[in-house]
């Protein structure tokens, strides 16, 4: 018999059999689960703004009774004139850095720009206290700026994101030649999502 502990943990973030003889369902309320698959372990998670299903760790030694499934990525689209507008902005504090969010209504489907207010901010970094969202608010992309220095995901931006369900962007050299990156963190998941993302 589990522990109330264990029995929460299991609860909350179960891990789930795929059906080989049956479609497979996917989950249909916000959370995150575990999928034993036929090729090895998957991570499932909804949002109300996120349908996402990916291999966590492939394995092909052992046979598995399980079903097989393919990857999924469903994120809330968004305007494009928002990552415009944000572009205008860390042009605007070049060479600071610069940060903001985009944030989605699930109510309204309207989606703003939320220029994130520094408690600190240098060349080199930007640190500002996370603004609360209203009822039916979801935070959807987070974005910042590298001012002058190229666009990468440092390991303090592992660290911020590693416990989040988010779309980050990063944008640099933002007064010549842009360059731009996209991932989309997932508890410590991050997949790459290239130079350009509006989602879809």
């Amino acid at each position: 018999m589990l522990n109330r502990i264990d029995a929460a943990l299991q609860s909350a973030t179960p891990t789930v059999m795929v059906p080989r003889h049956e479609p497979f369902v996917p989950m249909a309320h916000t959370g995150h689960r575990f999928l034993a698959a036929a090729d090895g372990l998957w991570l499932e998670a909804r949002r109300a703004w996120l349908y996402l299903r990916w291999k966590l760790a492939k394995q092909s030694q052992v046979a598995m009774p399980y079903g097989a499934i393919e990857p999924v990525v469903q994120v809330q689209k968004v305007p494009g004139h928002l990552v415009e507008d944000f572009i205008a902005f860390a042009k605007e504090v070049c060479p600071l850095e610069c940060a903001a969010w985009i944030v989605w209504n699930a109510v309204t489907n309207q989606c703003k720009l939320v220029k994130m207010v520094p408690t600190s901010v240098s060349n080199a970094s930007v640190q500002f206290v996370r603004p609360a969202l209203a009822e039916n608010e979801h935070l959807v992309v987070d974005l910042h700026s590298h001012g002058r220095i190229p666009a990468f995901f440092s390991s303090e931006d592992n660290r911020d994101d590693c416990g989040e369900f988010k779309v980050a962007g990063v944008f640099g050299r933002v007064d010549g030649e842009l360059e731009c990156r996209f991932r989309l963190c997932a508890n410590g998941l991050y997949i790459d999502m290239g130079k350009r993302w509006e989602g879809k």
